[in-house]
Formats: structure tokens, C-alpha cells, sequence
């Protein structure tokens, strides 16, 4: 099984952006996920974000790189960046969306590398997650 890339990050709604702006980047997301290859999970608590992106190396870090120069996040924080062998630890899609209630990435804010996938493989269950997508 070949190794792909994983990239896990955490940042914020920009102030001056609604969250309503959360629906156009997850139909924008899965349609450039797919082209390129990237199984994805978007964690929203209502002013965070956590993703998770998983995919081939070059791929994942121009993704990566796009997404911390939208203006609509801020405070991009990579927390996890890693080759594994486990594809779509995460994602089961181009992009899986969740919603994380009650400060559950409180939890993220300190963590960085194995611990993230920890951490966050503890909040899976208590996500509102939507069904998962077959656009693979």
C-alpha cells in the first residue's frame, strides 16, 4: 500500500466573515478535493476549524498552502504533518463536513503531531457528522 501524506490544522473564522461562508468552502472543497485526490474530514464548532487533508505529499501541501491564504480563516496552525501507511484515517470523501459542539476543540488548541490523531480520533464519536458521501 503506498504512503500518503497527512496534514492536520486547526484555524479560525476570520471576524469579519459570517459562518454562513462554511457551506460555499465545503462545496468548493469537495469539488477540488476530488480532482486531486484528497480524502478530507472539516471539523466547524461555529468560529473554528479543524482539518484533516490526506492525499498525495505535493497535493496536500498546495492545499494546505491555498488554505492559509484565504482570508476567510485565520490563525492557520499546522498540528500534525506526517507520511502514513492508514489511508483516509479520517475522511471517507473528497471532503466529510462535522459540526464539534460544546468547545470540543478546546482540546486541539495545545496538540501537535501523534498526539493530534489522539485527540482527535476521541472527538470522532461525538461529532454531528453527515452521512458519509460516495464521490470517490
Amino acid at each position: 500500500m503506498p504512503n500518503v501524506y497527512q496534514l492536520i490544522y486547526l484555524s479560525r473564522l476570520a471576524e469579519a466573515v459570517s459562518p454562513a461562508c462554511v457551506a460555499e468552502i465545503v462545496r468548493a472543497a469537495r469539488q477540488r478535493n476530488l480532482a486531486f485526490h484528497i480524502n478530507s474530514l472539516l471539523v466547524f464548532d461555529g468560529w473554528r476549524f479543524c482539518q484533516t487533508l490526506e492525499g498525495e505529499y505535493a497535493a496536500v501541501c498546495t492545499l494546505a498552502d491555498r488554505i492559509r491564504r484565504d482570508e476567510r480563516h485565520t490563525g492557520f496552525r499546522v498540528l500534525h504533518g506526517a507520511e502514513s501507511t492508514v489511508e483516509n484515517l479520517f475522511g471517507r470523501s473528497s471532503l466529510d463536513y462535522a459540526l464539534s459542539y460544546e468547545d470540543g476543540l478546546n482540546c486541539l488548541e495545545a496538540a501537535h503531531g501523534q498526539e493530534t490523531l489522539v485527540l482527535l480520533s476521541g472527538l470522532l464519536p461525538g461529532l454531528d457528522r453527515e452521512p458519509a458521501r460516495l464521490d470517490q
